[in-house]
């Protein structure tokens, strides 16, 4: 299992880009992150991907987050990126799932998968990083812009991978729209996505 993850191309479009091509100082692993947050409901977080989600978000995705049982929150936002790394001047956040969603890489296709993130919330969760990483790269990269400098995300479904049944499989990809990362951060932080010039 860890040699097939380790092989998989990330994104099909570039061939050579697999984990096991990344070296030891272009990757961080366990990334901690820790901001301030302003007041959060679940009734925000549906506004903002109602407004600024497109298609790309389902559409039931919003209505699900607000039946999340919290109560107004505010302070701090803490916790962990799997794994971060840089390839061609682009960061990538990763992160590892070991959902068993059935015995063959084929039961882990992108409609299985989709359905996945949607029902464990995993997409609010990646979301939360890119904000978080997008803050962390803004201190650290020269004039970071994030259609410039972020990749996107991969969640890896390790029980689904494998080079030889296709890229499609075991792996789910996103590059979240600018407008709804830029859209989280003014609500969440209380600041843009990117400095301005």
């Amino acid at each position: 299992m860890i040699r097939k993850v380790l092989r998989a191309s990330l994104p099909p479009e570039r061939n050579g880009l697999t984990l096991s091509s990344i070296t030891m100082k272009d990757r961080l692993s366990e990334l901690e992150f820790y901001f301030p947050l302003e007041s959060v409901t679940p009734e925000k977080l549906k506004r903002i991907f109602s407004e600024h989600g497109g298609t790309e978000i389902p559409t039931e995705f919003p209505d699900q987050i607000e039946e999340l049982n919290f109560v107004p929150a505010r302070g701090f936002m803490r916790g962990f990126i799997d794994l971060v790394f840089q390839s061609q001047g682009r960061f990538y956040l990763v992160d590892w799932k070991s959902n068993f969603l059935g015995s063959t890489p084929k039961n882990y296709g992108p409609e299985a998968m989709a359905a996945e993130m949607r029902e464990q919330f995993y997409i609010l969760q990646y979301h939360l990083y890119v904000v978080a990483l997008t803050q962390y790269l803004k201190l650290r990269v020269p004039d970071y812009a994030y259609e410039k400098h972020f990749g996107g995300v991969f969640y890896i479904f390790v029980r689904g991978v494998d080079p030889e049944t296709g890229p499609q499989f075991g792996i789910y990809r996103d590059l979240p729209k600018k407008e709804l990362v830029d859209a989280l951060c003014k609500n969440l932080i209380g600041q843009p996505s990117t400095l301005s010039h």
